[in-house]
């Protein structure tokens, strides 16, 4: 997790200090002149004639009336101005601290497998980011940031009133620890309740998200009304889990109160005992009457702080887990080559074991029985996942020791896994914007998609490719893959030509310069390749491909050169 007090976040909590402490000078000389104030009317011939000089703060009410004036509305005024000033400071820290931990946790999911075993759910991984992140934002900018403000002036506060009133001070700072022993016993059963809150509210979250992710699926089943019920009792016992927690910081506020009250109180009973005039009552009251709202603001403390321990901790066991695909510190992009494509030992134990070598410029078919690792094999070679043991070299190149951008320009996947982005047709064509010759090889590509969209590259895109078919969407997905220039290109589930209705498979496959690994059971596509990369029970093995009787050799191709880059 990212440090609290790391880099600019310094300098932010030194200026909260200081604002709880210029807001407790302020308030003090607020009592101050309102002392000398009161002074000044009930003494006023005793302060005229020059002889009294032993009162309590003659020399501020020796003031004149207009100067004392002046003072108590600048000093109001100073105070309602720092305090508004904490709340921007207060927020700009705690926005500093969340955009750190959110950078973190992109920065993870990015480094992680999709499909790898510790890779939480869209849904747990959504709620990270968001409903975690705010509890460790009000955390900073609610907890935190009153502990500096509020915390630095409540202790003024008392200071003052234990110079001014020992008996009052001391009283007052025994009331503030007791109401402190009692809020941090209603924390203790807070937290459970927050516990209790967040479990429910997880099992709402991920029940919404698939269920209004995949309505088709409930209304094609009948499924409505059932999961209308079960949506009314998990918002149900959210609410009632929220009711319960809001009693214990509906009593931390109570006890918040009764302490500030209890002050006022002491100041009031202590001072008309102890006989003290009523200037010195006056700015007493004064100074205690400001200790409400900050108290109030340093209870609340006790539920930011709960909330964000339960936060921190989720966020700290997504963080924990393995980032296989994070890139080699300072690691160097490939150097470029032919393509060609060595599968040394690739092995993840108990599913897949391929050794085999791509010459630059093949065709190869991958096929092989349902589940038998095809796919897996393609996200290994793309290096979407980490092999346990094994490598992928390209040109020689090791591809775990190369920058993971570089290796993914120059190997494309293509896959029903991989959909395309909320939008346009262009925007998802331009999405990892290559380099202007890869766009201009690609002009045709583009030119052909276009022609089969009402919109052209306009179209717009739903979530998930929603509002193309599936043929346009496999389309468009592939000519983005093409954009960046790949030296090798990986397709999976390729259908037919027919399918897609256009001639871009045949195209691909008689014009692209590079080497091409597809998955398909049509025995029209598999005779076009010039190898047969086949998986049965893990182990992967090289074959002739069986052409058809009318499928011509590609021009230019030499059978027993295992028909490498097209000239």
């Amino acid at each position: 997790m990212p440090h609290t007090l790391g880099g600019a976040r310094r300098r932010l909590m030194l200026l909260l200090v200081l604002a709880g402490f210029a807001q407790a000078v302020c308030v003090v000389g607020f009592a101050l002149l309102v002392h000398g104030a009161a002074y000044r009317i009930t003494h006023g011939r005793e302060i005229a004639s020059g002889h009294d000089r032993s009162a309590l703060y003659t020399h501020v009410a020796g003031y004149s009336p207009t100067t004392l004036a002046v003072g108590l509305v600048t000093s109001a005024c100073a105070t309602v101005l720092l305090k508004a000033a904490g709340e921007p400071l207060a927020e700009r820290l705690a926005q500093s601290y969340v955009h750190s931990v959110r950078m973190r946790l992109f920065d993870h999911v990015a480094a992680s497998e999709a499909g790898g075993p510790f890779r939480r759910t869209v849904g747990v991984t959504v709620l990270r980011f968001t409903g975690d992140a705010s509890a460790l934002r009000l955390w900073i900018s609610k907890g935190v940031a009153p502990i500096l403000v509020d915390g630095v002036f409540v202790t003024c506060a008392l200071v003052v009133l234990a110079v001014i009133a020992p008996g009052i001070g001391a009283l007052s700072a025994a009331l503030i620890l007791l109401a402190a022993a009692a809020v941090a016993l209603f924390g203790r059963r807070l937290r459970e309740r927050v516990r209790e809150t967040r479990r429910h509210n997880g099992k709402l979250a991920a029940f919404v998200n698939e269920r209004v992710t995949h309505t088709a699926v409930m209304q094609s089943l009948g499924r409505v009304e059932q999961e209308r019920r079960v949506m009314r009792r998990r918002s149900r016992d959210y609410g009632r889990a929220m009711v319960r927690q809001a009693r214990l910081t509906g009593a931390m506020s109570a006890t918040a109160e009764a302490c500030g009250i209890g002050i006022l109180l002491v100041v009031v009973t202590v001072g008309l005992v102890a006989g003290t005039t009523w200037e010195v009552l006056a700015s007493l009251l004064t100074v205690a009457n400001f200790l409400g709202g900050p108290l109030s603001s340093l209870v609340r403390v006790q539920e930011h702080w709960q909330h964000s321990r339960v936060a921190r901790r989720r966020i700290a066991e997504v963080l924990s887990a393995r980032t296989p695909l994070a890139g080699l510190r300072g690691a160097e992009p490939l150097a470029h080559g032919p393509g060609r494509l060595e599968l040394e030992g690739l092995r993840v134990d108990g599913v897949l074991d391929a050794s085999a070598v791509a010459l630059p410029g093949q065709r190869i078919v991958l096929q092989g029985p349902p589940s038998a690792g095809k796919s897996l094999l393609l996200r290994l070679i793309a290096r979407l996942q980490e092999p346990d043991a094994g490598a992928v070299l390209l040109d020689g190149q090791d591809l775990a020791r190369h920058d993971p951008e570089s290796v993914r320009r120059m190997i494309r996947l293509t896959s029903p896994e991989l959909p395309l982005l909320r939008g346009s047709v262009d925007k998802n064509l331009r999405y990892g914007e290559p380099p202007d010759a890869a766009k201009r090889a690609d002009e045709e590509h583009i030119e052909a998609l276009a022609a089969l969209l009402p919109d052209g590259l306009r179209t717009r895109v739903g979530e998930n490719g929603h509002g193309l078919s599936m043929a346009v969407r496999y389309q468009v997905a592939m000519v983005r893959a093409l954009r960046s220039g790949p030296r090798v290109l990986l397709l999976d589930e390729v259908r037919s030509e027919e399918a897609f209705g256009s001639d871009l498979m045949e195209r691909l496959l008689e014009r692209y310069p590079g080497t091409v690994i597809y998955v398909t059971d049509e025995p029209k596509l598999a005779a076009r390749a010039d190898v047969l990369w086949r998986i049965d029970e893990g182990k992967l093995t090289v074959h002739e491909p069986v052409r058809q009787i009318d499928e011509p050799v590609r021009a230019g191709m030499e059978p027993e050169m295992g028909r490498g880059l097209q000239k």
